[in-house]
């Protein structure tokens, strides 16, 4: 894609893009930040909305059940992304600066989640939160591939309660 491309699509000039931003790899990465950035927020308020002390493994159904329409488009975003990243130095750096970010902002998510179920984590939250989103991009591409048995149905139905209760203990 040029910015040509870009610009004409959006029905913008070219002055109003490089205003902007400087590059593509520019747009792309606001629309990763942006798109991570609903996807947070969408998560957030799924939690919250679930009443106090009413938390349960079944809630995490909800919460998921709400990023659905994030799904498609959040695994090709990422998908690119990593990609980029992988060719460009410079991509890469910025991947690096987004997922730190990003990185943090689940881990509270996922202590929050754990919080409300009455649990701690029994392995390093990190690990936990990595191995939960793993789980996740790969229900979104087997899904989206129409390959596998590990959609996101399965994910939320049989695989991610278990995996929060099997890397977690009740709080003493």
């Amino acid at each position: 894609m040029t910015v040509d491309d870009l610009v004409g699509a959006a029905g913008f000039t070219r002055g109003a893009f490089y205003s902007n931003f400087s590059s593509i790899e520019e747009v792309f990465f606001a629309v990763f930040e942006a798109q991570s950035r609903r996807m947070l927020e969408t998560v957030r308020a799924a939690v919250e909305a679930v009443p106090e002390g009413e938390f349960s493994l079944d809630s995490l159904g909800a919460i998921l059940d709400d990023l659905l329409p994030f799904g498609r488009t959040w695994y090709i975003i990422q998908s690119e992304f990593t990609l980029l990243a992988l060719r460009s130095e410079e991509a890469r750096q910025v991947f690096a600066e987004h997922h730190q970010l990003l990185k943090h902002e689940m881990e509270e998510l996922v202590a929050d989640i754990l919080a409300r179920l009455d649990r701690e984590a029994v392995v390093p939250l990190e690990k936990l939160t990595e191995t939960a989103i793993a789980l996740y991009l790969h229900s979104l591409a087997h899904e989206h591939l129409g390959t596998g048995a590990m959609d996101t149905s399965a994910l939320v139905d049989v695989v991610l309660p278990q995996v929060l209760i099997g890397l977690s203990r009740p709080v003493a």
